[in-house]
This record gives structure tokens, C-alpha cells and sequence, in this order.
């Protein structure tokens, strides 16, 4: 008999709250080093901006911490689930084998590198690199700070130091506004995009984003998906305008200055004469390349465009396995919460909400049993548990109670004062909140999952949804065709509860909707009118 299933059944009410508590801290430690691999990857493709000097150590060392957190993750994630995932360490050293293999080499010997590296038939290695970009003429005449200064005068500013720069870098062409929903169309090679926002689902958008000269989105935060794209693609880019779509019209000529977060009217060659001759490409750097092929080996998350269920033995990179890690970890969590032997918690009482079931097992005492009915959640001793709660019944910014309109709900959790790993299931899916505050800023940090079940959401709109109100939340999100996950850490904790609330609203709200039947086109509208509800 596995763990999962004598958890609550031969052992008694100690032994099962300590193995419990091993086990979400266990998780807690995964998820910590799923985002030290985020920060990693945040910090390389700044680095592959060119506004840094590089060296080699750098680039060997990243390397070298990838491997080991993605050893870190399979440990615990067998730890988690007794030892049922072994075969993850052999992929985890062959990916380790392959990194190792492209330093070695470096740039100017990865194909040699690929011939040498640990062979792995089953798991295709596919190539990642982005089409390049237009780019002007490579050899202007040297511009004078004083010429450049008189053009500049000459100039009218649209933007000035407003949004967050994705990716410096100079550029001007004509706008291409493609609001929500539009069509490609006729996108020229250094048009200036205009878009609400980009994400990993949205064909059109990348498709324009990879002709792009330079990106102007109205949402969008510096670690949001879209700044991820624009400097991968190497596109100079600034979010998070606010009003970039109602106010650029298509075929405005614009001049991008993400260098100094300055967008001007009309072209000035000036400026981009003067940025090509004080800027040599990155790319000319032996260390630049090795960075770019090290980043397009581990970081690409190649389950993204799947359309079954991630797998083994479809991991192609670093992301892959700890993505797929972290996801079975999960799992084996939400079937021990979710399993009826975990009903032994004190029953909650959610006022207002007809048809939800909550117990929470209290991780720092021995279950109570017979408590009649139960306590408030208004008494919870923990803090994110509390506010996602608040959040399940009360929408953040409203007074009036609702309750969650697709019942029955269940609600499973374990939770300390300051640690909370909740699942609640209903009949179109189930959602996960893995939350840490009050500890300190530093250790504040909240995971969240959202998922389908079965085949009630065919056009999988429920991720859809997530993804979009996370990533305005300033989550890093990953989603794969079934699936919505987000991650933040490092708020201080008044801001973490505040999203812990509206993390317990979508998931409330997730299920109203599938009540209601979903319709993906009507997916953004969900995002804009779910979050003004939050405001």
C-alpha cells in the first residue's frame, strides 16, 4: 500500500500530520527551486540583451546551475512520491550531458558538440531559433552628440518613461496596430507592432512579433511572457503603455527608444545612425553565441504546443523536466488532499457559500475531531489560507457576499500560520494554491494551478483565462494546451494576500463560467471584466 493511500488510513493522527507536513514542505522546497530556475531565466536572456558585459565564467556557471536545480526538483519530487519517478535522473544527466558538452565546445563547435553529446533517440532534440529580424543599414556615418541632440529637440515625444522597457534597443518604422482578435494581415518586415498584449497561445501575435522592428503592448510587466518574446527575439520593446492601441494608428511612423523609454513621432535617423554606430552587435561576441546556444538547449518549454499531456519522454530541456516535475509532485499532493481518508480535518464554514465543502488539516496541531460545526473561516489562523478563502466567497474590492455559483465545490487544505496548500476540486476541474506569507518579503511566494477535468473543456479556455488574469497579475506563467500554472515570490505580504484573494476569485470564477459553457472567443473579455471586478 502506497503512502498516498495509508496516509490516513493505518497510521494514526500524529504520524499522518507529520508525514503530511514532510511532504508539503518537500513541495515547498520544489517549487523554491522552480523559481530559482525562473530568476535564471530572467537573468539570461537580460544578459543576452547586449547591455551587459559577458564573460565566459558566466555562461559556464549558468550551465552548470541549471543542471543541478533540475537534479534538485527530481530528487524531490521522488521523495514526494516515493521513489515512483527514477527514471527522471537518467534525463536529468543526459540533459546535463548535453549542456556540459555545448560549454565545452562553445559556439563555433556545436555541431560537434551535437555529435559527441549522449545519444537519446526517443527524445528529438528540436531546433529553437527565432527567424531574424529586419535591421537597417549596418554601416551609418558617425552621428555627434550635438547633432543628435538638435534632432531629438526637434522631435515630438508620444511616450516618455512610461510602461517597462522589455528589451532595450533603438528602432522606427509604421505602426501595425492588431488589436484583441485581429488578423495578421499585411505585416511588414520592421513595422512598429501595437497590440494589447502577447502570449505563448497566440499564433498571430508571434507571428507579427517575429516581423517586428520594435513592440509597443498596453499590458505587460518586464517579466511578463511578452518581455520574455522581444528579448529572445532581441526586439526592442516597452509594456505596459496603457493606451498604445487607442492612440497609435496604423501606418504612424514612430521612432522606438527602449534604450531610454521614449517613443517619438516620425522617424529620426539621427538617433538610429547614432545607436548603431555606439552599439556593435552582441552577437559579433564569442560569449554572446555561447549564451544564445545554451539558453535555446535548456529553457524553451517544448510542452507548450503539445496537444497530449506532457510526458517523459517528450522532455527535450531543463524546462521540460522540472515543469513535468513540479506538475506530478502536485498531483500526488492534490490526490492525498483530495482523497476521502483526508476528510478528517476541521470542517470551515464558508459564509454565504451553499454547497462548498472545506476541511483544513492544521499542520502545526493534531487534527480535532468532533467540532460539531466546525469553525469560520474568519477564524483561520493561517494567513493564506484566510485570504484565498475571502477570495472564494468575497471578490477583492466588493462587500457583498456570493458563493461559488458551480458547486458542489470540495475544498482540501493543510496549512500552518503562514503556509497554506489547498485543492479545490468541482465537477469542471480543479484549481491548487501552494502559499507562503508573513515569514518576510523574502520568503513570501505563491504557486497556483489551474486545471480542466476531462473533456469539459474542449477548447481549453479555462487555461486560457487563468493565463491571461495571471500574467496581469505579474505572475510567470507556463501553460500547456490543458493547463494554466503561475508563479511570483518576493511581495511584500500585503500584496501577496491581496493576490492569494483574487487567485481564490478565479477560481470561483472559473467555475461559474463552465456552468454557463465556455466560448473561447470570449476569453479576453472574461480577463478585462474578471479583473475591473477586482479593482
Amino acid at each position: 500500500m502506497s503512502w498516498l493511500s495509508s496516509l490516513f488510513g493505518k497510521r494514526n493522527g500524529s504520524e499522518a500530520v507529520t508525514l503530511l507536513r514532510l511532504r508539503t514542505t518537500r513541495f515547498r522546497q520544489l517549487l523554491g527551486n522552480y523559481g530559482s530556475f525562473l530568476a535564471l531565466l530572467e537573468d539570461a536572456a537580460e544578459k543576452q540583451g547586449g547591455a551587459f558585459i559577458l564573460d565566459m565564467q558566466y555562461v559556464v556557471a549558468l550551465a552548470e546551475q541549471l543542471a543541478e536545480l533540475a537534479d534538485a526538483v527530481v530528487f524531490d519530487l521522488n521523495v514526494i512520491t516515493s521513489q515512483q519517478h527514477l527514471a527522471f535522473y537518467d534525463v536529468a544527466e543526459w540533459l546535463r550531458a548535453q549542456l556540459r558538452s555545448l560549454v565545452a565546445h562553445g559556439p563555433g563547435g556545436a555541431a560537434k558538440a551535437a555529435s559527441e553529446a549522449p545519444d537519446r533517440p526517443s527524445l528529438p532534440r528540436r531546433a529553437h531559433r527565432p527567424r531574424a529580424r529586419w535591421k537597417p543599414d549596418p554601416s551609418p556615418a558617425p552621428v555627434s552628440p550635438a547633432v543628435l541632440a538638435a534632432a531629438l529637440e526637434r522631435s515630438q515625444v508620444l511616450y516618455a518613461q512610461r510602461g517597462h522597457v522589455a528589451c532595450r534597443g533603438v528602432a522606427a518604422g509604421q505602426v501595425r496596430n492588431l488589436p484583441d482578435g485581429a488578423e495578421l494581415g499585411d505585416v511588414s518586415p520592421g513595422n512598429v507592432l501595437v497590440a494589447s498584449d502577447i502570449t505563448a497561445q497566440d499564433a498571430v501575435l508571434l507571428g507579427a512579433a517575429r516581423r517586428a522592428g520594435a513592440i509597443l503592448l498596453d499590458r505587460g510587466s518586464a517579466a511578463g511572457s511578452a518581455a520574455r518574446l522581444a528579448r529572445e527575439l532581441r526586439i526592442p520593446a516597452i509594456v505596459g503603455l496603457g493606451d498604445a492601441t487607442s492612440r497609435l494608428a496604423s501606418g504612424t511612423e514612430v521612432t522606438v527608444d527602449a534604450d531610454e523609454n521614449v517613443v517619438y513621432l516620425g522617424a529620426i535617423p539621427e538617433l538610429l545612425d547614432y545607436y548603431r554606430s555606439a552599439r556593435p552587435g552582441a552577437d559579433e561576441e564569442e560569449e554572446y553565441r555561447l549564451l544564445r546556444l545554451v539558453r535555446q538547449a535548456a529553457f524553451p518549454l517544448s510542452f507548450v504546443a503539445d496537444q497530449n499531456e506532457p510526458a517523459l519522454p517528450g522532455c527535450r530541456t531543463i524546462h521540460d523536466l522540472v515543469h513535468l516535475s513540479r506538475s506530478l509532485a502536485g498531483d500526488a499532493l492534490r490526490e492525498l488532499l483530495s482523497s476521502e481518508r483526508a476528510d478528517a480535518g476541521v470542517l470551515v464554514r464558508l459564509p454565504g457559500a451553499t454547497g462548498c465543502d472545506v476541511r483544513v488539516i492544521d499542520l502545526q496541531r493534531l487534527p480535532e475531531r468532533g467540532t460539531g460545526g466546525g469553525i469560520d473561516s474568519s477564524d483561520l489562523r493561517s494567513r493564506p489560507l484566510r485570504a484565498f478563502l475571502d477570495g472564494f466567497t468575497v471578490p477583492p474590492g466588493h462587500g457583498e457576499e456570493r458563493p461559488p455559483a458551480c458547486g458542489p465545490w470540495k475544498v482540501r487544505a493543510a496549512a500552518t500560520d503562514e503556509h497554506a496548500l489547498a485543492v479545490a476540486t468541482a465537477p469542471s476541474g480543479f484549481d491548487m494554491l501552494e502559499a507562503t506569507v508573513g515569514g518576510g518579503r523574502e520568503t513570501n511566494a505563491v504557486y497556483c494551478r489551474f486545471a480542466p477535468r476531462g473533456e469539459d473543456d474542449p477548447a481549453a479556455s479555462r487555461g486560457a483565462l487563468a493565463a491571461g488574469v495571471l500574467t496581469r497579475l505579474g505572475f510567470a506563467v507556463a501553460r500547456t494546451s490543458r493547463e494554466a500554472s503561475g508563479w511570483i515570490r518576493g511581495l511584500p505580504s500585503a500584496e501577496t494576500e491581496e493576490r492569494i484573494r483574487i487567485l481564490g476569485a478565479l477560481s470561483a470564477r472559473l467555475g461559474q463560467l463552465a456552468v454557463a459553457g465556455w466560448r473561447r472567443a470570449a476569453v479576453d473579455p472574461h480577463v478585462e471584466a474578471f479583473l475591473r471586478g477586482c479593482a
